[in-house]
């Protein structure tokens, strides 16, 4: 073993009768440079993507929400709510109630989702700290809407302000031609436009619990239980004890479960960015075949006179299949390389911006250590296959 690395080590360095040895190797190791880098600067890419998402998600999702599993709506009993808040992980919970409204404002109409909150919604979201113009007070009688809403309705709270009617179905089939009984209908006055991410933005407002309850004509109910943690909780354990408390009857999910799908299509995306990528690398550790190829030719006689020296045929394939996997190697070290410091100078230099008009100046990144170690088990694995390949028939004769 240690005189196939020597030897190894030593053609890696040595040059070639006709210089194309050295030129070949030295393409592999650029193609094996630039795809780590291009891998490592794409999965840092998607990472701060993902964060990014992430942060606008957190602005409006709570750590934990409850919801029943079949219905609407559910009626928590004081009890239920004491021993919630008693739990050791648990800074607060809020009583929500949301339903699809119809608003009306002066010739202006749009369907909302309406969400009603009591007074301790702003220890649990931070919506409130996406506020663009005007106040919000959880459990007061006033409006806080979507800025894209806001646009649809007309309202702008810089002129002197109208009440905005609520409309809402009343349950069971309506007498026909009595559609105006149909619906129950109140009046608020809009405080606030909040802006987060356009889904929440086009169709979100909020109102005080007791507003949802007296229109809904549903006292005592609410839709879900949305819970703070205290910063440093376990989730996964106060999730759990949660779940254990509500029961089958109730499912309690995270932020991330409570976005699934978005996280599931960047997930996706990811994943088969990564694999296009990874095609790509690999066409590029093909190249390695070609060098070790060259180097087989140019070194046939070395082999005859190693294998004469009593070197075994595997031992000789051994020899070159390291020489290919110190090209990998040196290529992928040298990529990984330039490509965390390509992430580290836009995570502090902001070297690809977005433009104005975006959510942040720069195109976010993260390194994650856990990406690199994916791109050294790619680049061994492809490199392997490549070095494989082109020692698989070895051949050892005289030349004469």
């Amino acid at each position: 073993m240690k005189a196939t690395g020597f030897i190894a080590r030593r053609y890696l360095r040595a040059k070639g009768r006709s210089g194309s040895m050295q030129s070949i190797q030295r393409v592999s190791m650029i193609g094996v440079a630039v795809g780590a880098m291009a891998l490592v600067v794409v999965l840092s890419a998607f990472n701060g993507l993902e964060d990014l998402v992430r942060s606008f998600y957190n602005r409006f999702d709570p750590d934990l929400k409850v919801q029943p599993l079949q219905g609407k709506r559910f009626a928590p009993d004081a009890q239920l709510l004491q021993d919630l808040r008693a739990m050791p992980e648990v800074a607060a919970v809020a009583e929500i109630l949301e339903e699809k409204v119809f608003l009306r404002y002066g010739e202006r109409e749009s369907i909302a989702m309406m969400k009603g909150v009591d007074s301790t919604f702003q220890r649990v979201s931070a919506v409130e700290q996406s506020l663009r113009v005007g106040h919000f007070e959880a459990g007061g009688s006033q409006m806080l809407l979507g800025i894209g809403l806001a646009y649809r309705l007309g309202v702008y709270l810089s002129e002197a302000q109208r009440p905005i009617q609520v409309f809402v179905p009343k349950e069971g089939i309506p007498r026909p031609g009595a559609w105006q009984d149909a619906y129950r209908s109140d009046r608020l006055l809009p405080s606030g436009v909040f802006s987060i991410q356009p889904d929440f933005d086009d169709a979100y407002a909020f109102s005080s619990l007791k507003f949802m309850r007296e229109l809904l004509q549903a006292p005592e109910v609410c839709s879900a239980l949305e819970i703070k943690l205290h910063q440093g909780a376990d989730l996964k354990s106060a999730q759990n004890r949660i779940r254990q408390r509500m029961g089958a009857a109730f499912q309690v999910r995270n932020r991330d479960e409570q976005q699934e799908t978005v996280f599931k299509v960047l997930k996706s995306e990811g994943l088969m960015t990564y694999l296009i990528l990874s095609l790509t690398l690999g066409i590029a550790c093909f190249t390695i075949l070609g060098a070790i190829t060259i180097s087989l030719v140019e070194k046939r006689r070395d082999v005859f006179t190693l294998w004469s020296l009593g070197m075994s045929r595997r031992q000789i394939q051994r020899l070159f299949f390291r020489r290919g996997m110190q090209i990998t190697f040196i290529g992928g070290l040298i990529g990984i390389a330039l490509g965390m410091l390509t992430v580290f100078l836009q995570d502090r230099f902001g070297l690809l911006q977005l433009g104005a008009g975006y959510a942040v100046e720069a195109y976010p990144v993260r390194l994650d250590i856990a990406d690199v170690f994916l791109v050294l088990a790619t680049l061994f694995l492809l490199g392997g296959l490549s070095s494989w390949w082109a020692i698989r028939k070895l051949q050892v004769r005289s030349e004469g």
